[in-house]
């Protein structure tokens, strides 16, 4: 078995995991590893240039998707082709192993990564303000990006409940607004509360958004929410099941490559990115995701 790079975000939202505690964990299930626990994206981009070899080394981040996130980039970023990727949940979200059944508690999710199971899976990129960043799960702009600002404000003892709190906070004030996006084969010039662009099926804390989202078929799954106020608001709940997407205002296309004319914000996996207008493309089969 190659040795795992074990990525431990300390700055993650969600559980307070100790070093002796993680390493207990790989060592009673003989998996070998070199931990790393870190604070700030250099100190993972000085570890990752210290393991770059793919065919001695695995990685794994342990944390939610921002923390994924950012394993990613530094790894995508280096150039280093189809990198067996894993994570551990200790995030508020972790949701994109969500789309896998992947178990939630640590302890299960760990038995995982002494199998041989790997899914490859497509990777997203998205251009704006001068700078790109890959992106995993799900990248929004418009009204939930707006609400992922305020959510990143909010103190850890609610970190459970932080994106319901910040929708309800935002959506009094919010309105839809022009939004101009090139898809595919598809144009958009219209007021719309937000755009989903998914790679994989959950976000905000285990909504199913995109049920229908593959890993593997070179396309996002992008939903125009071209709605209301008040149909926001019916959708919220809606959206948790996935059932958001028989409204007929929910527009749904799929596409490898998007043009969004807008200066709204962005998030992409559960953190704020910056600002459109964007360009954003799909990578096929970049990753080798351990399950």
């Amino acid at each position: 078995m190659k040795t795992y790079i074990v990525i431990h975000n300390l700055n993650s939202r969600g559980k307070n995991l100790s070093q002796e505690y993680v390493e207990y964990l790989f060592k009673s299930n003989d998996i070998p590893f070199k931990y790393f626990s870190t604070s700030t994206i250099d100190e993972l981009n000085n570890v990752i240039d210290e393991y770059l070899d793919c065919n001695k080394y695995q990685y794994c981040a342990i944390g939610g998707d921002g923390s994924l996130n950012s394993l990613i980039n530094a790894l995508m970023n280096r150039g280093v082709k189809k990198p067996e990727v894993a994570c551990l949940p200790a995030g508020s979200g972790s949701d994109f192993i969500r789309t896998f059944a992947l178990p939630q508690n640590i302890e299960e999710t760990i038995k995982h990564l002494i199998t041989d199971s790997y899914y490859e899976i497509d990777i997203g990129k998205v251009v704006a303000e001068n700078k790109e960043k890959y992106f995993i799960n799900v990248l929004n702009i418009g009204f939930l990006a707006s609400s992922v600002e305020v959510s990143e404000k909010m103190p850890k003892l609610i970190r459970r409940f932080r994106y319901p709190i910040s929708f309800w906070i935002k959506i009094f004030f919010a309105k839809a607004k022009k939004i101009n996006i090139n898809l595919d084969n598809f144009k958009f010039n219209n007021n719309a509360f937000n755009i989903c662009v998914c790679n994989a099926q959950y976000f905000g804390g285990g909504w199913n958004i995109s049920p229908k989202s593959s890993l593997q078929d070179g396309k996002f799954n992008v939903q125009i929410f071209a709605v209301s106020k008040l149909k926001a608001m019916k959708i919220f709940f809606l959206a948790q099941k996935g059932l958001h997407l028989k409204e007929s205002d929910v527009i749904l296309r799929k596409a490898s490559k998007l043009e969004i004319k807008s200066n709204d914000p962005i998030e992409i996996d559960g953190d704020y990115f910056a600002n459109g207008p964007a360009n954003i493309f799909i990578e096929n089969l970049a990753i080798r995701f351990k399950i």
